[in-house]
């Protein structure tokens, strides 16, 4: 599902405002199945950067093993948003859920163009789904509120 975000957006961003990406992988990291399962082990060299830095939130456990966290810094790093003029760093914590720190990556104007989230002890689960799903993680931060944030400020 990330990648797919993270390709539907680089090949059509007169579609789409922005994107959200929660454990996926940059655009092109991969080509066939072999290369597929590289990827995810962050084995994915330095993929081709889009023309257009199109809006994005990025979500990322720092313990997943399924899909390397160096990924959700290649997606940001690949849509030139460390070219941002402000680029802010918050530490944060659930109460009673996981730490994380976000860093914002700011337009001129102080609009976001960029959000990365880097869960600290996540793994492979969707934060802040319900913790009687499967592949969710109850504890934080509410990924799906946070990208439904992030979207809002790109209508």
């Amino acid at each position: 599902g990330g990648a797919m975000a993270t390709i539907m957006g680089t090949l059509y961003p007169e579609l789409y405002a922005a994107v959200g990406v929660h454990s996926g992988l940059p655009f092109a990291a991969a080509h066939d199945l072999p290369s597929a399962l590289a990827a995810m082990q962050g084995k994915f060299g330095t993929p081709p950067a889009p023309g257009t830095a199109i809006p994005i939130i990025v979500f990322h456990g720092d313990r997943d093993t399924t899909v390397s966290p160096a990924a959700g810094d290649a997606v940001i790093a690949q849509g030139k948003h460390q070219a941002a003029r402000d680029i802010v760093i918050e530490p944060g914590k659930v109460p009673e859920g996981h730490a994380y720190t976000r860093t914002v990556h700011r337009q001129a104007d102080g609009t976001p163009q960029a959000e990365q989230w880097l869960i600290h002890g996540a793994g492979h689960a969707w934060s802040g789904g319900s913790a009687r799903g499967s592949y969710t993680d109850g504890k934080g931060p509410d990924a799906s509120r946070e990208m439904m944030r992030f979207f809002q400020t790109k209508r």
